[in-house]
């Protein structure tokens, strides 16, 4: 096996989609977001002959005012779980690496359900209790018919999908970001209720600009031309995640956000998506709005830490809430979404 870094968008994202576990988050358009946010982004390819055996975007951060950093690998490395000497090898590959950005430790985030067998120990890596993404979501089988996924979910939630569409609710997808400054607005009035915070605004623009347009899916639910609320969905692979999503006060009344979500995922059916991925229960309101489609409950295998540096390494995890309000201001990764910045690096 061999090492390789790959600097074209079309061959990275061509190896990704062979591996298993393919995911949003390990594409090329994924680390060009994050680079316009503060990391670097570098791309690593195990090769056995022309096969793919392993690929791991990784993510690089200084940490402010020290002259160190952290790396970070989000829903990934992409490998099979039970591959030792693959893992072993990609391991390695990055040390080099890893030295030269002076790197503390090196998170990494399977795209792994809770209670895969891991290989990951046998690489030094142990769990960690400092979250990226959320581990506790609720997915929904695509492969299912639309009959079936409509009988999963609650007699409530049909009522209010039959609701909106009956008074007029018009589903829309953005293609050229002019519902971007209002989808804004309806997601600043959502933290306000809900107790979230957000990205600055410009954020926003960058996934829209750089994640490319035909793996993302901004809807905005309309009454009369006036925004009632959004979902954004990042796909790739198998997957079909939510980003970002937010309902006004009136698109409350109108139960515009159910028949927003019901749509969005016929569509991404319709697309040959086969998980969809709620990405998170956090609040128990939010919770229950998104329990009400039917999912299945998901909990996602959780992250990791190789630590280069122990004793840098302690003194960061003990000081991480002052690091995360460092961190703040220059973005922090994530396709976690806002709900959940309050509580995560």
């Amino acid at each position: 096996m061999r090492a390789e870094i790959i600097d074209d968008a079309a061959t990275w994202d061509n190896l990704v989609a062979m591996l298993p576990g393919a995911h949003p988050l390990q594409t090329w358009g994924w680390g060009e977001v994050k680079r316009a946010t503060g990391w670097d982004a570098r791309r690593v390819a195990l090769m056995d002959g022309a096969t793919p055996r392993a690929a791991a975007q990784v993510l690089t951060r200084r940490v402010p005012r020290l002259p160190f950093s952290m790396l970070y690998i989000p829903r990934g490395p992409l490998l099979d779980p039970l591959d030792q000497p693959a893992l072993q090898a990609l391991v390695e590959s990055l040390r080099p690496y890893s030295r030269q950005q002076n790197a503390i430790f090196l998170k990494v985030d399977p795209p792994w359900p809770a209670g895969t067998p891991t290989i990951l120990p046998s690489a030094g890596f142990a769990p960690s209790a400092e979250t990226v993404q959320v581990t506790d979501t609720y997915t929904i089988d695509l492969t299912r018919s639309e009959d079936a996924i409509l009988a999963a979910m609650r007699p409530k939630t049909r009522q209010y999908i039959r609701k909106a569409e009956r008074e007029g609710t018009v589903i829309v997808r953005d293609l050229t970001g002019s519902w971007l400054d209002s989808c804004y607005h309806i997601y600043q009035e959502t933290s306000r209720r809900a107790h979230f915070g957000l990205h600055p605004r410009d954020y926003y623009d960058t996934i829209f600009q750089r994640y490319p347009a035909d793996r993302q899916y901004l809807y905005v639910a309309l009454r009369e031309d006036i925004p009632l609320s959004f979902l954004w969905i990042a796909c790739y692979g198998q997957f079909a995640i939510e980003l970002y999503g937010g309902v006004s006060d009136v698109g409350q009344d109108y139960k515009s956000n159910y028949l927003l979500k019901w749509q969005a995922i016929q569509a991404m059916r319709a697309a040959g998506y086969t998980i969809y991925d709620l990405n998170g229960r956090v609040t128990e309101g939010i919770s229950q709005f998104k329990e009400g489609f039917g999912p299945t409950d998901t909990a996602w295998i959780g992250p990791y830490d190789l630590v280069y540096h122990p004793i840098l390494y302690h003194g960061y995890t003990r000081a991480l809430p002052l690091a995360r309000k460092w961190l703040a201001r220059g973005e922090v990764e994530s396709a976690v979404p806002d709900t959940q910045r309050s509580n995560n690096v």
